[in-house]
């Protein structure tokens, strides 16, 4: 508990008995399972005599229909995670308290604190108007040592390219007598931006202010058809249609030892810390076509006050000790799977990169892939113009029914007529 002594001892100040305030958070996380959210709730409670903390979990597809209807309602929660797609609608509509002055002020918790690039995403004009919760980028080459083993297969390096995945995709592939696959090589999932950016491509020229697609640009269509070919080539990587048939997911395989490398975020070991611990999983950071241009995709949720609460000042206090070190401490003591997320927070991280976690043998690549994430384009409409233009053709693409580059041109041309 050193890290709470000498920041947690600044951040949680207990303040004087109060009457009998309730406040609300609210997050669509399995905070239960995968951030200790008992332990980190007792700690705040007791800090703050008076405080009751009613927490709200709603599972992801149900949890922003409902905050709306809160919010629309008059009856928002003051404390709320926001997923980082949607988030600059909660901006512009003025829904989120302006974080900035409260950052400037609070020892051990300013924006210098935080991944730079994670922080940038809640930023606008300047101005902060939510705190990045976990940092974990879709850049973690997962892989299983005793396949590599039997296959005599050298592990990966944080030094490999496409050109040393496929190898070694295609060597530790097994097939039985028939020409049926029996496991796998690798697997990325349906996540097509991996292989976009991966390439040195891009979803559009400019994610604050988006006016082009560049999904019809050359890395973009080399990076697909790599995809693709991966799948209906070379067969080292389970098609769509395979994993329906099998009734199976990505994480499953790899966990099943159906697939010998999982490129995903570290969240696929926080939900099941055992399973990558039975089978002994190590990490490489992602391979990109060139390791002199890395970029990889990431998702995030930060958490914010709403400017409706009539407790400002405590929930500033909640989100600090939730994302401060004394919290994430709490909640990895609470855990029940044993594993929490990494931090956004750079104190805290560094404390979580020190913990004794049993499953994998570093998380550091995880960490040397954050000054090279991208998130989704900055537009209020960009969920909508996903749903409309990219996804359905995409699917479609993956599943080799349309082409590579004239479907491309077809979904870029979509997209720029919803940009301009």
């Amino acid at each position: 508990m050193a890290l709470s002594v000498l920041l947690g001892a600044l951040l949680i100040l207990p303040i004087s008995a109060q009457d009998d305030i309730t406040l609300v958070v609210a997050s669509f996380y399995p905070v239960d399972q995968t951030a200790g959210w008992d332990g980190l709730v007792e700690e705040f409670e007791a800090a703050h005599p008076g405080v009751t903390i009613e927490t709200q979990v709603t599972s992801f597809a149900e949890y922003l229909p409902r905050l709306l209807t809160q919010i629309a309602g008059g009856d928002a929660p003051d404390v709320a995670g926001v997923e980082n797609t949607p988030f600059p609608q909660f901006v512009d509509r003025g829904i989120l308290l302006d974080l900035t002055d409260l950052l400037a002020a609070t020892d051990g918790f300013t924006a210098a604190d935080f991944f730079p690039h994670l922080l940038d995403r809640y930023t606008y004009d300047g101005r902060i108007y939510g705190i990045p919760y976990d940092a974990q980028p879709f850049a973690m080459l997962f892989y299983n040592p005793a396949l590599f083993d039997a296959a005599g297969v050298d592990y990966p390096t944080n030094d490999w390219n496409w050109d040393d995945m496929l190898a070694a995709a295609e060597a530790l592939t097994v097939r039985d007598d028939a020409g049926n696959v029996t496991q796998y090589g690798m697997d990325v999932g349906s996540r097509w931006d991996y292989f976009v950016y991966g390439a040195g491509g891009g979803m559009v020229d400019d994610l604050r202010n988006p006016t082009m697609s560049l999904l019809d640009a050359p890395e973009a269509i080399e990076g697909i058809q790599f995809m693709v070919e991966l799948m209906h080539t070379h067969e080292v990587y389970p098609s769509p249609q395979t994993l329906e048939a099998l009734g199976g997911a990505s994480r499953d395989f790899f966990l099943t030892g159906k697939t010998a490398m999982l490129i995903g975020g570290f969240w696929n070991a926080v939900f099941n810390p055992q399973g990558f611990a039975d089978i002994g999983a190590r990490i490489a950071i992602g391979p990109v076509k060139d390791t002199s241009n890395r970029i990889y995709p990431t998702g995030g949720t930060a958490y914010t006050v709403l400017d409706s609460s009539e407790h400002k000042d405590l929930a500033w206090e909640f989100v600090v000790h939730f994302m401060g070190p004394a919290g994430y401490e709490a909640a990895y003591d609470a855990a029940t799977l044993g594993s929490i997320y990494p931090p956004a927070h750079i104190p805290s991280y560094d404390w979580y990169l020190a913990l004794p976690i049993e499953f994998l043998d570093t998380i550091q690549p995880n960490q040397d892939a954050l000054p090279y994430v991208r998130f989704s384009p900055y537009r209020l409409d960009w969920t909508e113009i996903r749903a409309r233009c990219i996804d359905p053709d995409m699917d479609l693409i993956l599943r080799g029914e349309l082409p590579v580059e004239e479907t491309l041109a077809s979904i870029s041309e979509c997209v720029n007529s919803r940009l301009n």
